[in-house]
């Protein structure tokens, strides 16, 4: 099965590449971010044999209650009694975090606590005090090398929302699994578009793409990352699209191929077709 879709001019592509990283880009990190965080939680207790705080297990449960809640708010309809009760959930998440944080020291708990504050922030624009919080989380020593990796993209992320591209270049060069080498080299190429060098931007998000195609050959079910194409398409790059229904969606060539597009090398180390997959996350929020 093959679908072609009609082909956009590159001017079309860029202004529905800018409406949709506006309009859905947050909530898709967000959505992400929590799922990863789920699973590497999991991933850390079962590591550790189960050896978490009670007590902190416990307190958490009220933070999860309001998520809970505000996510229920989010999906309501926003008129002007809902848009108060938006804001009062988001504020009683906030102090329930910050009082979660106050209380419980290097625990998986507080790592989650720490990214669903700096989460909250970002909402909020405040990328400065997200990236502070961020660095918290980075400095936690929880002995795990996923969740460490998940706080550093987090943090290069806020950094460079707040303009600080050097500073987001420069945290991301802390180690991580190979397993996060799609996520490092997506967000390398941000940085590189954000610095005005659209010819680096355009390798780095070709050797993410090509780190995904590498992980979909293991992957019964193909994996997509629409904002990576949508970043791609916006720079007049030809991406082959994973079809999750079995065929091979073919995206027509531009009608004029950027002239920073270049080649893509094979950086993705094999290791990342084999990160973990476990049926408790979706596919998407894999690393």
């Amino acid at each position: 099965m093959v679908k072609t879709p009609k082909p956009n001019l590159p001017e079309q592509d860029d202004q529905q590449a800018m409406r949709a990283l506006k309009q859905y880009g947050g909530y898709i990190v967000l959505a992400i971010l929590l799922a990863l965080a789920g699973y590497f939680g999991w991933n850390y207790w079962q590591q550790h044999g189960g050896r978490i705080d009670s007590r902190a297990m416990t307190d958490f449960a009220k933070i999860e209650l309001d998520q809970t809640q505000l996510d229920d708010l989010q999906k309501s309809s926003a008129d002007a009694a809902s848009n108060q009760q938006l804001m009062a959930a988001k504020q009683q998440l906030a102090q329930d975090l910050d009082n979660f944080i106050s209380q419980h020291g290097n625990s998986v708990y507080t790592w989650q606590a720490l990214i669903q504050k700096a989460a909250l922030q970002a909402d909020a624009n405040d990328f400065k005090g997200s990236a502070a919080t961020l660095a918290k989380a980075r400095e936690l020593n929880i002995n795990d090398d996923g969740l460490q990796a998940i706080a550093t993209l987090r943090y290069a992320e806020a950094l460079l929302a707040d303009n600080q591209p050097d500073a987001a270049a420069q945290a991301l060069q802390t180690p991580m699994p190979a397993a996060f080498d799609i996520s490092k080299n997506e967000l390398l190429g941000d940085i590189a578009l954000q610095r005005g060098d659209k010819a680096q931007a355009s390798k780095l998000y070709q050797q993410a793409w090509q780190g995904l195609q590498t992980r979909n050959q293991n992957n019964a079910v193909p994996q997509d990352r629409a904002l990576l194409r949508v970043k791609m398409e916006s720079l007049g790059l030809t991406v082959q699209q994973p079809d999750p229904t079995g065929g091979v969606i073919v995206q027509s060539e531009p009608a004029q191929a950027s002239s920073n597009a270049v080649a893509a090398e094979p950086s993705a180390s094999s290791n990342a077709a084999s990160a973990s997959t476990p049926a408790a996350i979706s596919a998407a929020a894999q690393p």
